[in-house]
């Protein structure tokens, strides 16, 4: 009997001994991460400039006083967008790509896609658009400045807008105009439906090319919110202060091990800048600008600028000229050999449907639009007597094809 309790006793004490071991062991490593992530910083801040070293002093105040956006005197292909220090030059990027702006709350995200947008603003040959699928909360400043999307349905309706028509459309062109479209809000990722998704991920792989590009700005980077069909194709990265290392690796990747740590940042307004010409050189910390919402809000753009028309390109199947919009669901609707000046959606597919009856996927390939404008322009037509539903599909009126056709 004394020998079964001497070996529970040494079993016993073999396993709190193993216990406090691991309990040491860990105690010990989360003592030299810190340890570790300490240097780190003073690393960093020992290779730093001296006026980068005081304004790690400076109250949050003074630096936004010393780095607020001031309008160039001319326009340059570059955006400037940052300083190294009050007396360092001054950083730019080239608007003509995606750029994705990364950061907390209150790290500066908002304030540098401002200042992006004021520079588009200023460029008579740049349109820009604000898109926020929470009632325009996060883009109150860019209303009055450019068109601003605020619910999730007029969201969903540009993108298939952008993928049926206008892309098609630029791509005909020699030098398509560019678009500058402002997404401040990583909930769009999560609220848009699967076709949605799919029309952004198509924007976002092709549109660079075709002059359509997109600025996006992310709080909280997550790998289960940010897919990466469409975080591989942001070219510049503008990466503010970050919380986690997590964070931190989905915006950067396996750059952060080479030493780009935003989540080691110091202080809000200090950013790095990632584009493929500094994809080898060495993490460079700057200040970026700072523009308030007040701000933009009172900027006026230089020069007007003309919206260009989109048009599909023409159906040689079909013979249907091509039309100008695709938003324009609503108007009366006139025949189009009646008056000059009519209702383009209507009069199309009254042309489509000239050859006889047709379905509304025939009508969109016919006309161009998307089968879900189609329908519903079709509802209204039906509703005012102009077409009817018949079993091969809908068609003219008799008494409107007979007109027609004097």
């Amino acid at each position: 009997m004394t020998v079964y309790l001497c070996l529970a006793a040494a079993a016993g004490a073999w396993f709190y001994l193993r216990y406090r071991l691991r309990l040491w062991k860990a105690t010990r490593d989360a003592r030299r991460a810190i340890v570790a992530g300490q240097a780190a910083k003073e690393r960093e801040a020992a290779r730093r400039t001296p006026t980068q070293r005081l304004h790690a002093v400076l109250p949050d105040a003074a630096l936004a006083r010393l780095f607020r956006w001031t309008p160039e005197g001319r326009i340059r292909p570059t955006v400037r967008i940052a300083r190294r220090g009050l007396f360092g030059r001054y950083e730019r990027i080239r608007p003509d790509q995606h750029i994705m702006v990364v950061g907390f709350t209150g790290s500066g995200k908002s304030s540098a896609l401002r200042v992006l947008a004021a520079w588009a603003l200023s460029n008579s040959c740049w349109s820009l658009e604000a898109w926020d699928g929470k009632w325009g909360a996060s883009v109150r400043a860019y209303r009055g400045k450019c068109p601003v999307l605020d619910t999730m349905d007029a969201i969903e309706a540009r993108l298939a807008d952008l993928v049926a028509r206008e892309l098609p459309a630029r791509a005909l062109m020699a030098e398509p105009p560019h678009l500058a479209i402002i997404m401040d809000e990583s909930r769009l990722l999560n609220e848009l439906s699967a076709a949605g998704m799919r029309d952004l991920v198509t924007v976002i792989q092709t549109g660079r090319e075709l002059g359509v590009h997109l600025w996006f700005g992310l709080q909280d980077p997550k790998t289960d919110s940010v897919p990466s069909e469409i975080r591989d194709q942001f070219s510049a990265k503008l990466v503010h202060q970050l919380q986690t290392r997590e964070a931190a690796q989905v915006a950067l990747k396996e750059l952060v091990a080479a030493g780009w740590a935003p989540h080691r940042l110091m202080r809000s307004g200090q950013m790095l800048i990632w584009t493929p010409v500094r994809a080898m050189s060495a993490p460079r910390v700057v200040y970026g600008l700072w523009l308030s919402a007040g701000r933009l809000a009172a900027l006026e753009r230089q020069g007007p600028y003309v919206a260009p028309e989109f048009a599909p390109p023409v159906d040689l199947h079909k013979g249907v000229a091509p039309v100008a919009h695709a938003f324009d669901l609503g108007g009366p609707a006139q025949h189009a050999t009646r008056n000059a000046r009519t209702d383009e959606f209507a009069e199309a597919i009254e042309r489509a449907l000239l050859g006889g009856p047709a379905g509304v996927r025939e009508i969109a390939r016919a006309t161009g639009r998307n089968p879900g404008s189609v329908h519903r322009k079709i509802t209204q037509l039906a509703a005012r007597g102009q077409v009817e539903a018949t079993p091969d599909g809908f068609a003219l009126p008799p008494a409107q094809e007979e007109g027609t056709s004097q």
